[in-house]
């Protein structure tokens, strides 16, 4: 009889799709799941989600990631889930542990006039607040949904918590009420300066001090699996909250080390920079006015600046407008990119490619499919740069950069990121949110005494210091995988 082997599956509860993968101590492949996040759209760009349709789709992707694993390798024993994934989105508990309101998309502008009257109401509380939290004072912090929902009904009465959404896929499959710090900097509610929930937040919003549950961070257990629906193989697991989907992507690449910088080339164009220990009022404050924001990173005593552009949205419009979708097409267009040198005088690509805001090229005679995909690249690396220029004069420039995602597959892309980021190697690691989560979900099972950053330099995926070793998560990361 086949004894089953032992796995941990690693989450990512994205934006666009959710996702999945599987790996085992005894094997090198990693069967990976993907499957679209179902957000209800409504009028005026109002997308939200049930809250349970968040948790089925969990345990779906469980399951199929269960399957996909015992197709490849027989039985298997689920040993550890970890859940990585979007931030500001959240669910409010009432006080019986249950959903009391629609989890709003974190990119959704609900919220806006809330803030706004907030900051009318309390100058000194809208004058606090980046230099406190770190964010910016705009409608994506949690504060801002947490705002609007009171505003329509929904009220977070003495008992109620708020969870982010990978909280509450750990709480909903049987885990604990957690909160993962690098999650919860996200929120709006937090005093970066003290790790712990800020009055002044949670009197503005009308929140009891336990709006927020207790501190647990990625990689440590959170529960075991408890729910009924979930692969028997899988009942019993150990269950962590592996955080924010940024920062664990950067530990799935091997950025683990202080002054490292993190791009991820997807839908966004993801700066992500780890610092050591905690950044003071002032410099929080410079941070955001630099267009960055900075909170906890999943690394313990250490914080992470964020930023980032809509650079893989960009792109993927220019490809479609150059007829270049197909992968023969796409391939041709990258081969002919690398050959490109001065652009034709007149030719510029401007726009980040969101639905809301148009890509606008502008040319002249000369302009040649290469040269106009060349200059949507270098466009898009340079809008990174100059993120990175800001910020270094606020902490200083990193120490390395490691790049991963769908668009590095492309040799342009590489060559750009190349001239605007410095100290830049690249990933083969496609789908990193994922492998990031399996590795803390393998941590929260068997850390073997190792400090996390110890743990990820000791993983098979990556050497920790040079170009990370190929790993077989790539493999089902095409191209326009990587791109979605």
């Amino acid at each position: 009889m086949t004894l089953p082997a032992d796995v941990v599956i690693g989450m990512d509860i994205g934006t666009t799709s959710a996702k999945a993968v599987v790996r085992s101590m005894s094997h090198r492949s990693a069967p990976y799941v993907e499957q679209p996040t179902p957000w209800r759209a409504g009028s005026g760009g109002q997308t939200e989600i049930d809250p349970y349709r968040l948790l089925g789709l969990a345990v779906e992707l469980i399951g199929r990631a269960v399957r996909e694993a015992e197709s490849a390798w027989g039985p298997v024993r689920v040993r550890g889930i970890g859940v990585a994934g979007m931030a500001e989105s959240g669910v409010l508990l009432s006080g019986a542990g249950r959903p009391s309101a629609p989890t709003i998309a974190w990119f959704d502008h609900r919220g806006s006039r809330e803030i706004e009257q907030a900051g009318g109401k309390s100058p000194e509380f809208a004058a606090a607040f980046e230099r406190t939290t770190g964010l910016p004072w705009s409608s994506q912090a949690s504060i801002a949904k947490l705002l609007w929902l009171r505003g329509r009904g929904f009220t977070a009465g003495p008992a109620s918590t708020w969870l982010s959404v990978p909280e509450w896929i750990v709480f909903g499959l049987g885990g604990d009420l957690v909160r993962e710090p690098s999650l919860a900097s996200r929120t709006g509610l937090i005093d970066q300066g003290t790790g712990e929930l800020w009055p002044a937040a949670a009197a503005i919003a009308g929140l009891s001090a336990r709006i927020l549950p207790d501190e647990r961070p990625a990689g440590v257990p959170a529960g075991h699996v408890r729910h009924d629906g979930v692969a028997a193989c899988a009942a019993g697991a150990v269950l962590t909250v592996a955080g924010h989907d940024h920062p664990v992507a950067a530990i799935g690449a091997g950025v683990v080390d202080k002054d490292e910088l993190f791009n991820s080339s997807g839908t966004a164009d993801v700066l992500a920079r780890c610092l050591p220990g905690t950044l003071a009022a002032p410099q929080r404050q410079a941070a955001v006015s630099a267009g960055w924001s900075i909170g906890r990173h999943v690394l313990p005593d250490t914080s992470l600046l964020l930023a980032g552009v809509s650079g893989g949205l960009l792109l993927r419009r220019v490809l479609a407008a150059l007829g270049a979708e197909s992968g023969d097409a796409r391939a041709a267009l990258d081969r002919a990119s690398l050959s490109v040198g001065d652009l034709p005088v007149g030719l510029s690509v401007t726009g980040d490619g969101r639905t809301q805001d148009d890509v606008v090229l502008r040319i002249q005679d000369g302009a040649t499919p290469a040269s106009i995909w060349t200059a949507a690249v270098r466009y898009t690396a340079d809008q990174a740069r100059l993120l990175l220029d800001d910020i270094e004069k606020v902490v200083g420039p990193h120490q390395r950069a490691v790049a991963a995602g769908g668009w590095t597959q492309m040799a342009s892309v590489r060559a750009a990121k190349a001239n605007a980021i410095k100290a830049v190697s690249f990933s083969p690691v496609v789908q990193p949110g994922v492998t990031g989560a399996a590795l803390l979900a393998a941590f929260a099972i068997d850390g073997d005494g190792l400090t996390l950053a110890d743990f990820i330099r000791a993983s098979s995926v990556t050497d920790g210091r040079s170009e990370p070793a190929q790993d077989a998560l790539s493999a089902p990361g095409t191209i326009s995988e990587g791109m979605k």
